[in-house]
Formats: C-alpha cells, structure tokens, sequence
C-alpha cells in the first residue's frame, strides 16, 4: 500500500520492494544498556582495579594504587625497596583491613613480618599517634599490600604512610634468617627466634645509629649477641653451623638495597 507507515522490530528489516514517500529500508539495532545499580560502598578491595598514579614521595618507597568506581576503596602494593608503616588519614574517614589475595604466600615473608609485628617496634615510632589502635597501623614490607575502606560514598579512601628505618632493618634480618632456617625447621620453631632477632635489631639501630649498614647487621649477628645466642640454639649449639649460617645471612643482606632515613607521613587518596 503506497503512503502506509511500516513498523519494524529493532535489528530486523523492513520488507524488501515498499515504496512510498518518507519509508525507510532498515531500522537500526536499538541496545538498552545494561543496569549497574547504584554505587555502594566497597567492603574490601577486591575490585579495585582502576589504576591510580604511584606513590613515591619518600625514598626508597614505591607503592602502587588502585581503586574501584566509587572510590571508597584504596589498595596498596609497596613495590618499593623499603617497608612502609600505614594508618589512617588524620581525620578516620577511612579504615584499614587487610588483603591477603595481593600478599606474598611463602613462609619466609609471612614469618619474617610475623616477627616484625610482635618487635614492640612501632612503640618507637614517634609520627604514630598515641591513640591509634594498633590494628590500624599496618607494617608493609616490600610486595606487601592493604587495603583502605571510607565506607561512606560521601568519602573517597584515603590514608596516610611513612618509610621507617628501623622497620625495614628488621624486615630485612628476620627475612634473611626466615630463608635459612626455615630450610630444616618448622615455621612453629622458628618464630620466637625471629621475634627475639627483630627486637635485636631494633636495640642495635637505635645504639648504633651511626654506623654503616653492614656493620649494624654484624652487630645483631655477631658473637653474643642476643640473636646469634637464638638462632645458635635452633643450630643445636653448634658454633660452626651459627657461623655458617650468619655468612649466609649476611650476604644476602648485603645484596639488599641500602636503607634510607625515616621519611615524614605522607597522606595519599583514592581520588583521581
């Protein structure tokens, strides 16, 4: 019929041969998009997946960002050469959980910073408010992550994180003798030794504050001291074996980068 309007289904075309003013051929793909919902709130950091610019403003510290669409969750990966302490913002608008999907999983790296944890070492951070709980001060050694939550879309995630010395000495002496020992002991046996090893190093850090790095390693290591008395038991008493493993250890802290000086808090967010 000449002049007759044609509907057409969307994706389909019309029939072939019409005629007639103002008729079309084909009528095009209509594609409703698909409905998200409204944002909530991220509950961990599992689908932080935008990635944000690093952070690198202390030396030594690199660690990568990411966040989700609503920005009330920050995951950070420290990717640097040093262990960088986090807390929250000055004001709380965020909180800390961790996040174990982005951790390392061997045993030496969850010993060693097991060890840091228990030093008592972050009482002797003085940038660490008073009146922060401590389940919100979280020590990230290198390949280490956290994960930040505002729980508020009102309140992009956001934290603050500082690169301290002694912390990342301790790292290092606890995971160095994490990989020797755990070799022929058992995670359960080897604990209290890397415990007492990181409150060594704390001690010798803060009495030879001055001295090379190597040579504040030799003194956590050395004859006497309370780490070698430690890890010699583990050896069962056998100078020669303590010796042995204290070369071992040694050259693989030698191989680390040099540390670096305390850095001042730095806040950093999940905004763009």
């Amino acid at each position: 019929m000449s002049g007759a309007v044609l509907l057409a289904v969307a994706g389909c075309s019309s029939a072939e041969g019409s005629s007639g003013p103002g008729l079309a051929t084909s009528t095009p793909s209509i594609v409703l998009p698909r409905s998200t919902g409204p944002l909530k709130p991220a509950v961990d950091c599992t689908k932080s997946a935008e990635q944000l610019p690093p952070e690198s403003q202390a030396d030594g510290v690199a660690l990568t960002a990411s966040t989700d669409p609503s920005h009330t969750s920050l995951l950070l990966k420290n990717t640097g050469n040093m262990a960088v302490i986090v807390m929250p913002d000055a004001g709380f608008t965020s909180r800390l959980i961790t996040a174990p999907y982005a951790n390392p999983k061997d045993q030496a790296s969850r010993s060693a910073l097991i060890a840091v944890n228990n030093s008592g070492g972050l009482a002797g951070v003085l940038d660490i408010p008073a009146f922060m709980p401590k389940s919100q001060v979280i020590t990230l050694p290198p390949q280490w992550a956290v994960c930040v939550l505002s729980d508020s879309l009102k309140e992009i995630a956001s934290a603050r994180y500082l690169q301290d010395k002694p912390t990342s000495a301790q790292y290092f002496v606890t995971k160095a003798l994490a990989d020797q020992l755990l070799v022929k002991n058992s995670a359960a046996r080897t604990q209290p030794t890397l415990i007492r090893c990181a409150k060594a190093t704390v001690d010798v850090m803060k009495g030879h504050a001055t001295l090379p790095d190597i040579e504040q390693y030799v003194a956590i290591l050395g004859p006497d001291s309370p780490c070698r008395n430690s890890y010699q038991a583990l050896l069962h008493s056998d100078p020669d074996a303590a010796d042995q493993l204290a070369t071992a250890v040694l050259n693989e802290l030698q191989a680390n980068p040099r540390l670096q000086a305390s850095s001042d808090l730095v806040i950093t967010t999940a905004g763009n």
